[in-house]
């Protein structure tokens, strides 16, 4: 074959532009060949498997002549460049969960989530509406991050009533 074999965490961009992070190398039970397994890395997680050999192969020029890659996928950043990112890119937003979580008042989230509002994400969003049993079917982190707001202040009215 002749390049290097994926690992776990790698990151490899498709001739086509998307780039995917390898989760394992598998066996097929039906051929007995290597395969990847490999999801998306633009949020939705999408899995896929190939076959190592065609993963690792280099691209038909013919059929695909405007294509600026020699192989079907080739390595952007390996598993500890990832990390690193994956640390710089969601270490904020943990911290910021984690400060969120061990807020007691509602009225307290809704200033935390105010004040913090420019660096709240999806993902941040996700974590506080689980905490609080709120679902919201929203499709932008704005609509999602208002609505969010609305859930507290309404839960913060009935609440304080109740005392």
């Amino acid at each position: 074959m002749g390049r290097k074999i994926p690992k776990k965490g790698d990151i490899y961009r498709h001739f086509k532009g998307k780039k995917y992070q390898i989760l394992d190398l598998a066996v097929c039970t039906e051929t007995g060949e290597d395969m990847v397994v490999f999801e998306t890395v633009d949020g939705s997680h999408r899995m896929y498997a190939s076959f190592l050999e065609s993963f690792l192969s280099a691209l038909d020029t013919g059929k695909y002549p405007h294509a600026d890659q020699k192989y079907r996928f080739v390595l952007c950043r390996n598993d500890k460049q990832a990390q690193a990112s994956s640390v710089k890119r969601h270490g904020n937003t943990t911290s910021l969960i984690l400060e969120f979580l061990d807020l007691d008042e509602n009225d307290q989230r809704i200033a935390f989530l105010q004040k913090h509002q420019a660096q709240i994400d999806s993902r941040f969003l996700t974590a506080a509406a689980e905490s609080l049993e709120f679902t919201d079917d929203s499709e932008t982190v704005e609509e999602r991050y208002d609505a969010l707001i609305s859930f507290l202040k309404t839960k913060a009215k009935y609440e304080n009533g109740r005392r």
